[in-house]
């Protein structure tokens, strides 16, 4: 459908917020406490003091005089890190992200906050908002996929609820750290529009739709200049053009002088020490090195005070100036409730794939009286430090966006618990043994195979891949055991715990595949309810799946370089604002599954597409109808096409998305506002989003960015 635009140019103006606090009452409250403060005092509050060694993986000192606890800063998306088990292990926020369900993504913000806040922990580091551009980077577990615009949508969710709870949420890592190779010593090179309109797109959102509170800045260089010494970055575009009124955080360790990043505009600095270890506590690139600036004039008395007023001043508007809990990691919170939205957020992720012949759900009616289990991702999780293994079910990646796991509840056990009551007998092989694979499959009447690939942060190497992942193939010969079970069962299904795409090269073997990501605790649980039916799979892939040649872009594996140097691995980011389907879609390329691919137990129809352009944005109306037998989670994506005179841009942009359960042959209306920043392109010689001044938007509706068919 197409629709004329407003014919003028027009700046986009910033969503409102609604806060508990307003950071104009915050201000007046910061800028008064903040009256009486020394220098010392001032330069304490931004330097980070126990460079990782204390309780907190990061914190502030405590000021008595003024009655300042000081701040506990931890770690992460997954839930909170170094709980000993007394947290939550949530599932990763790729998960989160392929519900598309922003009344779930709001629940888990506001359940992790609280248990950040129930442990008196200022300062949780999460969420991350980095876009996914190649699938072998090692961290894209922990964001929310490839378009900028769902990034953006995931986390404005988390945030709010996070923040709700009187937490100060961390959107990170700004900008551009999108692989882990070198990422201390590598330069993003990012043109301009791209920057604005792909990587900065999710911070925006944060900022003016969430209002949070603080940002981390990133390891990695930016055109150049380092994140945390970037002028540009952090204070001509977030600060003042974005209008950001929280503090900027370093990444850990990531700050190497004082003149340059506190001259450029960073906030505090994390942990504190020059480098890692205790030998470091102290002993800062800031600490009095800052006062030494000010007093050689090398940056002025007021950036010192700016950064203090920044800090306090998100304390203040986060209320937790008064009557803070005290801090104590160890509280438990691993709850029935959070139990529950784990296990529920886990199986709602789950992307159905592949279902020939109506392979699943498990039933017994269905002639299936036995069911083989195969593969060591089936079988209990060996736990390690930072979950730098792959031994047993996947459940996260490692580095510091993972947490100290109670439980993993495994495949196996929750199978083999929920076929007893269908009187179904599980008999299981538990290596990744082809042979052996085979041999345990053959005489089943369904064989389920369990395969993993893995990857994480770069300062962690498991079977050889330093952070990204080496190779797109699945880990422990998952191919040659799925080849070796599906030419002993015609009723193979394979289930893959991964952080984003593999190769496939037995999809045309076997029945089914589902794609269960990095689930959490309740990864068991999770998979079993959408096996066997007790939950109807509704989640979509928030990325492209593909052979890794076919995307636009790679991770290098350059040699390690110093961090904070002269020499960098560059990073080009030449597909400039093509990335993911975008980039499919400009090069007529067809993918193994398209972004927002995802099956269901049930069928839908979309109709009655209705758009009208308002002054405040685009209105979109559009039916969905289940027209299958049982009840289901349909997610109705928007595409809009922007007018010719727009040149060099995307043929199709993800702009809108629900989500809405229906019973069998019922039919819902939805209503999706697409606000006018999101009708604007960024247009690099005004330095401004706009809208077209003249022409027609093309509004798509459907299922996936491949399966489009109302327009």
């Amino acid at each position: 459908m197409k629709l004329s635009t407003v014919l003028s140019t027009v700046a986009i103006l910033f969503a409102s917020k609604t806060l508990a606090m307003s950071w104009e009452e915050a201000d007046k409250k910061a800028r008064k406490w903040c009256e009486d403060l020394t220098n010392e005092e001032k330069i304490a509050i931004v330097t980070g003091r126990e460079n990782m060694t204390g309780v907190c993986v990061g914190s502030i000192d405590p000021i008595e005089r003024k009655g300042f606890k000081g701040l506990c800063l931890q770690d992460g998306p997954a839930g909170v890190r170094f709980a000993n088990g007394t947290a939550t292990s949530w599932q990763a926020a790729i998960n989160t992200a392929a519900t598309f369900d922003r009344t779930l993504l709001y629940k888990v913000g506001e359940a992790q906050g609280n248990e950040f806040y129930q442990r008196g922990i200022n300062v949780a580091l999460a969420p991350a908002m980095n876009i996914q551009r190649a699938p072998a980077a090692g961290r894209i577990w922990e964001s929310y996929g490839e378009d900028p615009f769902l990034a953006g949508q995931c986390g404005i969710e988390v945030i709010k609820g996070m923040q709700s709870k009187g937490v100060i949420a961390t959107a990170k890592h700004y900008i551009g750290n999108d692989q882990e190779n070198n990422r201390g010593a590598s330069s993003s090179n990012i043109p301009e529009q791209a920057l604005w309109e792909v990587y900065m797109e999710p911070f925006y959102r944060a900022v003016n739709d969430a209002s949070v509170d603080s940002i981390m800045a990133a390891y990695n260089a930016v055109n150049g200049t380092y994140s945390v010494q970037n002028k540009r970055l952090l204070t001509d575009y977030l600060k003042d053009k974005l209008e950001f009124q929280g503090f900027v955080m370093s990444d850990w360790w990531a700050i190497y002088d004082v003149e340059k990043s506190f001259g450029a505009g960073m906030d505090m600095n994390m942990p504190g020490g020059k480098y890692w270890g205790p030998n470091f506590i102290g002993d800062s690139f800031w600490g009095e090195h800052i006062q030494e600036c000010i007093d050689k004039d090398i940056f002025p008395q007021e950036r010192l005070d700016d950064a203090v007023l920044r800090i306090i001043r998100s304390l203040y508007k986060a209320e937790q100036m008064d009557d803070y809990p005290d801090v104590n990691l160890y509280v438990d919170t691993n709850t029935k409730e959070n139990i529950a939205l784990n296990r529920k957020v886990g199986a709602d992720s789950n992307v159905l794939l592949k279902n020939d012949d109506a392979i699943l759900p498990i039933k017994k009616n269905n002639k299936i009286k036995k069911i083989a289990v195969i593969g060591k991702d089936s079988m209990p999780t060996k736990f390690c430090s930072d979950l730098g293994c792959a031994d047993g079910t996947l459940p996260l990646g490692w580095g510091s966006g993972t947490t100290d796991f109670k439980y993993i509840v495994d495949p196996l056990s929750a199978i083999s618990k929920r076929a007893k009551k269908e009187d179904i007998e599980v008999v299981s092989y538990g290596k990744d043994d082809a042979k052996g694979g085979a041999e345990a499959a053959k005489d089943a009447d369904l064989a389920i195979v369990f395969v993993q690939a893995d990857s994480g942060e770069e300062y962690v190497t498991v079977e050889g891949n330093k952070g990204d992942r080496q190779s797109l193939d699945l880990w422990h010969d998952g191919n040659e055991l799925i080849d070796a079970v599906a030419s002993a069962n015609k009723n193979t299904i394979v289930v893959i715990h991964a952080p984003g795409p593999v190769n496939v090269p037995f999809l045309d073997k076997v029945k089914g595949i589902v794609f269960a990501g990095m689930p959490g605790q309740e990864s068991g649980n999770a998979i079993t309810d959408v096996l066997f039916g007790d939950v109807n799979p509704s989640g979509h892939l928030p990325y492209t799946w593909a052979p890794r040649e076919d995307y636009p872009t790679d991770v290098k594996y350059d040699a390690a370089l110093q961090g904070g140097g002269e020499e960098k691995t560059q990073y080009d980011y030449n597909e400039g604002l093509f990335v993911g389907y975008r980039w499919f879609d400009k090069k007529g390329i067809e993918p193994t599954f398209a972004f927002g691919y995802g099956l269901s137990y049930t069928t839908f129809e979309y109709s009655d597409l209705k758009v009208e352009m308002k002054e405040d944005g685009l209105h979109v109306s559009v039916t969905v109808t289940n027209t299958g037998s049982v009840a289901g989670a349909a997610v109705p994506m928007i595409f809009l096409s922007f007018p010719d005179v727009v040149k060099d841009y995307p043929s199709r942009l993800f702009k809108g998305f629900d989500k809405m359960m229906l019973e069998a042959g019922e039919s819902k209306t939805t209503k999706i506002f697409i606000d006018n920043h999101d009708l604007s392109y960024f247009d690099v010689e005004s330095m401004k989003f706009v809208k077209p001044e003249e022409g027609e938007y093309t509004v798509y509706a459907g299922s996936n960015a491949r399966d489009l068919p109302l327009k």
